[in-house]
Formats: C-alpha cells, sequence, structure tokens
C-alpha cells in the first residue's frame, strides 16, 4: 500500500512541488497550452508561493521533449558571478546571507525562452496565476510557516526580507494570507514587455540601482551579458531505454555515471530493499562523487567534458574500482587522455513533455530581497569552491557546478519516464533509487517514489529511513557502514515527482508525501 494513490489521466498530467501549482499548471493544460505552458504557469506559482525553496530570483534547469521533432532539449537557466566580483572579499568561508552571495538571476530568461520556444499562451497568460498569489495572496503552508520561522533570524537581519515575509511585525502563521505587491508588479512588467526588461531594461536598470544599495555587486552590464543556455543534453542507454540528464553545469552526468556502473552490475538479481543492492548503489554512488569533485567545473572556464565519464573504457574503469566494504574515501577516476529546490513533470495531450527544476540554493537564498522589486536573491555564489586549484574555484564571470538535475528517459523515440527530485547532494542520489525502482524493478510510479531511502554525504556514514528493516541495516553494518537513523519520510532525501507514459499512452503520475508536492491531470 502507497500513501496516496497513483494519478492517472489520458489527456495530460503535471505533478509538481505544490498543490497550487499543479493547479495553475492542469489549468494551462486544460486551455490547450502545451507541457512547456503548464511547466512556465507552475513554476512561476511555486516562486511565489514557496519562498523557501525558489523565487525568480534564483534558478532553473529544464530537459523539454518535442513530439514533434521527437527530440529533447535542455535549458540551463542558471547566472554567472558578477564581473566586478573579488574572490579575496570572502576569505575562508562565504557569508550566510546578503546581496554580494548571488549570481546574476537565470529563472526570468529561463522561464521566458520556455515560452516562446514551446508554448502556445504566451507568458502574459502562463505568469497570471503567480500574479494574482502574489498580489491577492495566497494561504500560507504548514512546511512555509516552519521554514519562515526557522530562517527568521537570518530574514530578520535584511529590513526587506523582514518587510516582506513578516508584514504583521511577526512571521506568518499556517493559514494567514502573504501577499507580495512589488513582486506582483515586477512579475506584471515581465509578462506585458518580457523578460529584455530584466535583463536590459528599465526594470534591470532599477534592479541594478537597488541591489548595489545593499552591497550587491551585480550590475547592468551583468544582466545584459545573461542569457539562458541551450547546450546538448546527455544521455546514455540503460536496459534498452534511452535516459536524457542534464549537461554542464548541472551535476546530472552524476546520475548517468551511476547509471552506467550499475549496468554492468544487474540490480534487478538482487532482492528489492536488501543490503547487498544498498550497498553496490552506495559505493557506485561514491564513484561517481569523486570524478564530479575532481572534474566538474563550468565548461566555459575549465576543461571538462562530462561525456568523458560516461566513456565504455572509463566506466569499466570505476566499475571495477567498486569495493565489498564500505569505502571511507574513493579516489577520483583518471582520464585516458591529458539547497533547497522544488521539481515539477508535465506531459500533454500531444505527447510533449518537460522535466523541470528551481532553486534560489539555501532556504530563502541570501535571505535578501531587492528593494522596490519584491525578488528574493539566491545565495549560488556559495555553490562555488574557495579552493583555487578546484575546477569549479570562485572566479567573475563563472557559472558554479549546480546540484540541480531533471531526467527523462526514452523508450525509442518516445518519452517512458519524466522524474526528479529537490534535495542538493540527494539529487542524483534519490533519481538513482527512482530509476532503479522503475526501470530495474518495474515499480508503479507512486511505490518507487514510497519505497525507503537512503542518502550518503562522506565517509562510511550511511544516512536510511527508519523504514528499512532492522536486518537490512546490520547487513550493511557488517559491510562496514555506519547506518545513521533518519526519519520514516524524512525530507533530506527529496521531494520527487514522477510521470510514466504507459503502453498504452495513459500517464501515471506520483508525488513525494515527504514535501508538499501533488500531481493531477484529466
Amino acid at each position: 500500500m502507497t500513501t496516496r494513490p497513483t494519478v492517472r489521466a489520458a489527456n495530460a498530467l503535471i505533478a509538481s512541488g505544490h498543490h497550487l501549482a499543479t493547479a495553475a499548471g492542469l489549468a494551462a493544460l486544460r486551455d490547450g497550452g502545451s507541457a512547456a505552458d503548464a511547466a512556465v504557469a507552475a513554476a512561476a506559482v511555486c516562486a511565489v508561493v514557496m519562498p523557501h525553496r525558489t523565487a525568480i530570483g534564483g534558478d532553473v534547469f529544464a530537459l523539454v521533449y518535442d513530439a514533434r521533432t521527437r527530440e529533447v532539449t535542455a535549458y540551463n537557466g542558471s547566472g554567472a558571478a558578477p564581473h566586478a566580483l573579488d574572490r579575496e572579499r570572502f576569505g575562508a568561508a562565504f557569508p550566510d546571507q546578503g546581496a554580494g552571495i548571488a549570481t546574476v538571476p537565470g529563472f526570468i530568461a529561463g522561464l521566458a525562452d520556455l515560452s516562446a520556444h514551446h508554448g502556445r499562451l504566451g507568458l502574459d497568460r502562463a505568469l497570471a496565476p503567480a500574479i494574482a498569489y502574489a498580489e491577492d495572496g495566497f494561504p500560507v503552508s504548514d512546511r512555509l510557516a516552519a521554514a519562515t520561522a526557522e530562517e527568521g533570524e537570518r530574514l530578520a537581519r535584511d529590513d526587506e526580507a523582514a518587510r516582506v515575509f513578516g508584514p504583521r511585525g511577526r512571521w506568518p502563521r499556517a493559514g494567514e494570507m502573504l501577499q507580495q505587491p512589488d513582486l506582483a508588479a515586477t512579475l506584471r512588467t515581465i509578462a506585458r514587455d518580457g523578460a529584455d526588461e530584466f535583463y536590459r531594461g528599465e526594470l534591470g536598470e532599477r534592479f541594478a540601482t537597488a541591489i548595489a544599495s545593499i552591497g550587491g555587486l551585480i550590475d547592468r552590464a551583468d544582466l545584459a551579458a545573461h542569457h539562458t543556455d541551450r547546450p546538448e543534453p546527455l544521455a546514455i542507454d540503460y536496459h534498452g531505454l534511452r535516459v536524457f540528464g542534464q549537461p554542464p553545469v548541472s551535476q546530472g552526468h552524476i546520475l548517468l555515471e551511476e547509471l552506467a556502473i550499475a549496468d554492468g552490475l544487474d540490480l534487478a538479481s538482487h532482492e528489492r530493499g536488501s543490503a547487498e543492492l544498498v550497498h553496490l548503489m552506495v559505493e557506485t554512488k561514491k564513484l561517481a562523487f569523486a570524478d564530479r569533485d575532481a572534474h566538474a567545473g563550468d565548461p566555459a572556464r575549465v576543461d571538462f567534458e562530462a561525456r568523458r565519464l560516461l566513456d565504455a573504457g572509463f566506466v569499466a574503469s570505476r566499475r571495477r574500482a567498486l569495493n565489498a566494504k564500505a569505502s571511507e574515501r574513493i579516489e577520483a577516476g583518471s582520464f585516458m587522455t591529458p539547497a533547497d529546490t522544488t521539481y515539477l513533470a508535465v506531459v500533454d495531450r500531444d505527447g510533449n513533455a518537460v522535466s523541470l527544476i528551481e532553486s534560489v540554493f539555501s532556504s530563502f537564498g541570501a535571505a535578501c530581497v531587492v528593494p522596490g522589486t519584491g525578488i528574493l536573491l539566491n545565495n549560488r555564489l556559495t555553490g562555488f569552491s574557495l579552493d583555487s586549484r578546484s575546477p569549479n574555484a570562485v572566479a567573475p564571470g563563472k557559472r558554479p557546478v549546480h546540484t540541480l538535475n531533471t531526467v527523462i528517459v526514452l523508450d525509442g523515440s518516445t518519452p517512458r519516464f519524466v522524474f526528479g527530485t529537490p534535495g542538493r547532494h540527494a539529487q542524483v542520489q534519490t533519481n538513482f533509487q527512482l530509476a532503479v525502482g522503475l526501470i530495474d524493478f518495474g515499480l508503479d510510479v507512486q511505490r518507487a517514489i514510497e519505497e525507503p531511502r537512503w542518502y550518503h554525504d562522506s565517509g562510511r556514514t550511511l544516512k536510511m529511513e527508519r523504514r528499512y528493516p532492522e536486518a537490512v541495516r546490520r547487513a550493511l553494518g557488517a559491510k562496514g557502514h555506519d547506518v545513521l537513523l533518519l526519519g520514516d519520510w524524512d525530507e533530506v532525501t527529496g521531494g520527487a515527482q514522477v510521470i510514466a507514459i504507459e503502453p498504452n499512452g495513459a500517464f501515471a503520475g506520483g508525488a513525494d508525501p515527504r514535501r508538499e508536492g501533488y500531481a493531477a491531470g484529466y
């Protein structure tokens, strides 16, 4: 039994991180909109009603399947570090808040490009629900109320953030209405005049002037230089299916390397949820993360070609490095040659699909709102390394490596699965577990989402949801893992959404009870 039923629909389906976003996306689909229209509408609503996870001052990544061309396109809507950045200003550590730790917001351009390239309804229609929730307000959810209280000390240090998120002189309680009129005005301007108004117009000038007044470095030149990248997506074959992942600066290559290594391990021969299966997957994860730490960076600034991580010879060498016992420290492989987030999935009646993830990085991002704009800033600059030897070292005009990644799986030339999850470094681990559950074990989407999860950070410590049987946990301990128990449904492991396209053409959707997600269709 699952905590929720699988949602099934014949025409279209959306699963997002908040029920109001799902409702907005579903309305767009019913109005004849495409999967991209629904994704833009839902993502924009999330940016209003889930400021602890996303905002228009953050970033967005997406994979889009076009049913007409039968091609998958990757969208990298992340921004670069300001050109005026001085690495020495941070010393030994990044600050925990403030306008000075924001990269250029890529969210606005990303949604506008999705709408222009794949939408039918226009950006103004897609943004209308978000504008209404910002202007008229929305009832604060239990999770947002808890997050606001938890981050209250950081938010209180910023006058504008305190005013926006604590309009009553205190943080809102669940069920109370929260209005953001400045954000509504900003969204309305973008809906009317397009994304260029923010990056190259009067709105951008006001943003740059206001951010400078509170210590930020993003200027008009940084905004004008921004564009949404459309790099070629990464893909591998796995058990007869084609799995597409997000290319750098996303770390989607980790999931694909995990699956490429696992492809030679016959995971389905092990009992689902067994210690043997978990051990193999955890040790595989360690190999892929070690390779990320050693090699990954902004490919526009460092010599990093993620496809080399997926080369058959390299993958075979990594597979041979798997240990029978839990590894404390994994060395990266050598080439043969010299936060908080929310995710949504959509499929429409024409067979188009969007896999989209958006974020401000930490909870409430930089805990800083740009005066007069309502724009909550990301703190993505802290995703850089302060070690000058790292390929991900902080530098002006460079983009940090992102945990954000999305997945589309094709069967032949048509989608079979669309899925993803928030959860920072848990993302590619949870996506790995979802892929194995859906593909290797043939699980129903909701069942795959609700399976107990593990999460590995470093060393031999392995965090596992308490629902794993004690016998499994003991067996893993015998293999050298130091098992640390999480809650039964722990959101540190993410908040996944999954859509499956069934052989008969119907859609099946699921959403994670660990967070606030909901799936709906018609």
